[in-house]
């Protein structure tokens, strides 16, 4: 009776660490599918404030209200990032852009201009969100974290 009752001891102790990992890896990918909603609605608070805003709009402000529709405490902040500058195609910074065409063509242009397909030039901001989640084990195993995106382009005028 001992030995059974030892090598279901042993039997637990190798089979422990496996299944540890195996609920850890679960956990983290639902906590990395719910960051990365999160990220994605607090991407749209922030075009949206952008966009209630208007043209006037501060950049600081558009991170706060990203990092704050995402409760993201102060150290999980650190691992957020917003650059209001990238690949956007043709709205590479805030400003004044025609946008016409079924490519979309993008142009840039001044206030007041009458774009070429006759409607007015518009003002545009893009910007793109990035959190990294290091998931339960906090970077413990690095092939754990995980980089998303959310970019999102808002015509302000």
């Amino acid at each position: 009776m001992s030995r059974s009752r030892a090598t279901a001891a042993l039997e637990f102790a190798l089979a422990s660490p496996l299944l540890l990992i195996i609920l850890g890896g679960a956990a983290n990918f639902g906590l990395a599918e719910f960051y990365r909603t999160s990220l994605a609605n607090a991407v749209e608070a922030g075009a949206q404030y952008a966009y209630m805003t208007g043209t006037g709009v501060s950049t600081a402000n558009i991170k706060t209200v990203i990092q704050d529709a995402m409760g993201l405490s102060a150290s999980a902040a650190a691992n957020l990032s917003v650059n209001f500058t990238g690949s956007s195609p043709g709205v590479t910074s805030p400003g004044w852009y025609c946008i016409t065409g079924t490519g979309p063509t993008v142009a840039t242009s001044t206030q007041g201009t009458t774009c070429s397909d006759g409607s007015p030039a518009g003002y545009y901001i893009w910007f793109q969100a990035t959190y990294t989640n290091t998931g339960l084990l906090n970077g413990i195993l690095t092939a754990t974290n995980l980089t998303t995106s959310e970019p999102v382009t808002v015509r302000l005028q």
